[in-house]
């Protein structure tokens, strides 16, 4: 049994554009164009207060060594005061105009992309590792919501100064502001040193993390088996060595970042040498003041920060940019067709045809498969670990695309039929539950969300599937459960699944391992509440406890992705093949187990 799934092996989600990332964002944008402009504004406001400290500074500088009078002095201390208030408020301004416009943009981006999610082909997000999605719509929103809120103001802020001073310099000597352009080619050159060499880089960076969140989460999902197994110090090693690797890459981009602030720092260096240089030529000859000199002087250093800033924002836009192309992925993978006829309920039969699937184009999971259920049939799926049967039970239900074949409700392809049609004629359930952050109440009715189930209705599926202990519960059927209300166990959670689907009262159920949390003290329960959930309706149950296939009107056997049995229990026990083997290891097991 190969338990532990390699999530690094499953393909991701598609990748937007530039183009396509920048046409989502811009039109999101558009909504809160006034905000936006407001918040430019007054980014452009604080950068002319920050230029203004250097010029004033240099009139002082002129002024005291021409022996000025006190009100004059006093007057640009006065300017300096106002330029440093005017520029932080406005400063300040900006950050909560950005903001105002990042939180809704970014929280509506994220909202879509599950959305999105939710309506996407199933055999996308099964091919995608289980942590895809959940960090897209999580670090990397949270990466696009920093770059709008504060990295866009900063290096807004930053940007807009630096481009302001060039003219400065040549406002206060021709001779300066050339000095200054000094800067421009070796910033140009950093620049083209970094930027082809930074975007792979991130973009790997975000994938790796991507498949390390799958891995836990995986992990997290799977301990109970994998303590059980011996496997934990495996799975520990493997996640480990996910680390490692997200490590080194993390490591890599360091090294790649002290490179290129090294290429800054050196050209700031080259650039204030050759102000200061040019500057003392022109005070020795008269043709400028020791005040435009230290103004020139201090405006490029007033620079030394912003430059610094926008070129380590370069490396989180960056971030921010894959990122932002990473959730626009979500949306423009390939959703499940809306609206299609519906299933009509002539209640004959669920069939697939001459199924094939693989998951990755090569590996054949089911080859030439053909299972039909009547209405009112149970059908026993049983075989070895790794034969295709969840395969064929997510594939029966119409939640995974064949590769080849027809999956057929009533001679309808299932594909074809609206998705919200064929959910209320076939429903499958497994043994990974969800409890949502809700009431009993609502957990067990979302399947049904335009419907109005009666509390007589509540309580005949609970009745039905022996499942009274909710009205137990602190508030009955109102008590809150998940995460920050009660805390339901993993049978109490699966208990409540299968009355959901008995409440959905669909044609055809397909039951995948539904009670395999049950354990030794309630499995009994728990049959009788999947009893329940099959009851008059046409079923698939691929079995893993053997007792669930002595009462089948036929039992099917899965062998490497085809179907090699087919019958009775007594006519397979009496062939003695595959299924009579398994009998026989099931019937001699511990009586513990």
């Amino acid at each position: 049994m190969n338990t532990l799934i390699d999530s690094a092996a499953g393909a991701t989600l598609p990748t937007a554009t530039v183009g396509q990332a920048w046409h989502i964002l811009r039109r999101r944008l558009q909504a809160r164009w006034k905000a936006l402009l407001a918040a430019v504004l007054c980014a452009l406001g604080a950068s002319a207060c920050a230029m203004a400290v250097p010029f004033v500074i240099g009139s002082l500088v002129d002024t005291l060594m021409l022996n000025g009078d006190a009100a004059e002095v006093y007057l640009l201390f006065g300017l300096m005061a106002a330029a440093v208030i005017g520029g932080s408020g406005l400063t300040w301004l900006s950050r909560w105009l950005f903001a105002r416009v990042a939180e809704p943009v970014v929280g509506s981006l994220r909202e879509d992309a599950v959305e999105h999610a939710l309506h996407l082909e199933s055999g996308i997000l099964e091919r995608a590792n289980s942590g895809e999605l959940v960090s897209r719509v999580s670090d990397d929103s949270r990466l696009v919501s920093q770059a709008v809120a504060v990295l866009l103001p900063t290096f807004l802020s930053a940007a807009s100064l630096l481009v302001l001073s060039v003219p400065g310099l040549f406002a206060l000597h021709w001779a300066l502001g050339l000095a200054g352009l000094v800067a421009v080619p070796l910033y140009w050159s950093s620049l083209r040193w970094y930027l082809p060499r930074s975007g792979p880089l991130y973009r790997r960076e975000r994938e790796i993390l991507s498949r390390r969140t799958g891995m836990f989460i995986d992990a997290l999902h799977a301990r109970p088996m994998l303590h059980s197994h011996g496997w934990a110090d495996a799975e520990i090693d493997r996640l480990d060595a996910a680390s490692e690797e997200s490590r080194r890459v993390a490591d890599t981009v360091f090294r790649m970042l002290t490179r290129y602030f090294a290429r800054n720092n050196r050209a700031e260096f080259v650039t204030l040498t050759a102000i200061l240089t040019i500057g003392f030529y022109l005070v020795s000859g008269d043709y400028a003041t020791v005040g435009q000199v230290t103004a020139a002087a201090l405006l490029f250093h007033r620079l030394f920060d912003p430059i610094s800033e926008v070129v380590s924002l370069f490396d989180m836009i960056q971030e921010a940019a894959i990122a932002m192309r990473r959730i626009v992925g979500v949306f423009i993978a390939e959703r499940r067709p809306r609206g299609g006829p519906s299933a009509p309920r002539i209640n004959s039969r669920l069939a697939m045809h001459g199924i094939e699937h693989s998951f990755d184009g090569i590996h054949r999971v089911l080859q030439d498969v053909d299972i039909t259920v009547r209405a009112g049939e149970v059908v026993a799926l049983v075989g070895p670990t790794g034969a295709g049967k969840t395969t064929a039970g997510r594939l029966m239900a119409g939640i995974l695309p064949p590769s080849a074949g027809r999956v057929c409700l009533d001679g309808q392809d299932v594909t074809s039929i609206d998705p919200r049609s064929l959910r209320t004629r076939v429903v499958m359930g497994s043994q990974h539950t969800h409890i949502f952050d809700a009431t009993v109440r609502s957990n067990l009715t979302l399947g049904a969300p335009d419907r109005t189930y009666t509390e007589s209705e509540l309580a005949n599926a609970l009745e039905a599937c022996q499942a009274e202990w909710v009205y137990k519960l602190p508030d009955g059927l109102d008590t809150r459960i998940g995460e920050h209300g009660h805390r339901l166990s993993a049978h109490q959670a699966q208990h409540l699944a299968l009355v959901r689907m008995r409440l959905l009262n669909p044609d055809y159920v397909v039951l995948d391992e539904a009670t395999a949390e049950s354990g030794s003290g309630h499995s009994k329960v728990l049959d009788t509440a999947a009893a329940a959930v099959i009851d008059g309706r046409g079923a698939l149950v691929i079995a893993h406890r053997l007792s669930q296939t002595r009462f089948a009107d036929r039992i099917l056997v899965m062998q490497h992705g085809q179907v090699s049995e087919s019958g009775t229990h007594d006519e397979l026990i009496a062939r003695g093949g595959h299924y009579a083997s398994f009998w026989s290891a099931w019937s001699a097991r511990p009586r513990c187990l």
